[in-house]
């Protein structure tokens, strides 16, 4: 399985991706909804909000931010489950492509064997958004 990240303005230009893949869009709260190109390639996508906050004991975030929630990271593996023998590529964006998407890209890519070090490479993992998706991930596998 191969992850993409990608920052806002390059899903809305549009991106080339050369094998069936599915889209998972961070953004803001306040802001619009991203608006892909729909190429061939493009299965499905999900598209969620959230602020690139983490949460800190020292200092109270302001009420108008909102956390990723536990419900989020497990709209991200079902939706990841769905289309994990349909798909090659994840395909992860966030309004920079630098915190949120590489967080949630990492967590999905340890569960399913992908490159981390690739996706670490060139981002600042949020990692409030990490611990999240791992610790969500690993409590629906045991699950299963």
């Amino acid at each position: 399985m191969q992850f993409l990240i990608y920052d806002r303005r390059s899903i809305e230009r549009g991106i080339v991706v050369r094998t069936p893949y599915v889209l998972i869009s961070i953004r803001d709260p306040d802001k619009p909804a991203v608006r892909p190109r729909k190429p061939a390639a493009l299965r499905d996508a999900l598209f969620l909000a959230f602020h690139d906050a983490e949460p800190a004991r020292s200092f109270p975030l302001p009420p108008e931010i909102r956390l990723m929630e536990s419900h989020d990271a497990v709209k991200i593996w079902e939706f990841v489950q769905t289309y994990r023998e349909k798909v090659g590529t994840i395909v992860c964006h966030c309004e920079q492509g630098m915190s949120r998407s590489p967080a949630a890209a990492i967590a999905l890519a340890e569960a399913l064997g992908g490159d981390v070090e690739v996706i670490r490479a060139d981002s600042q993992p949020n990692e409030y958004v990490y611990r999240l998706m791992r610790d969500t991930i690993a409590q629906l596998s045991r699950g299963s």
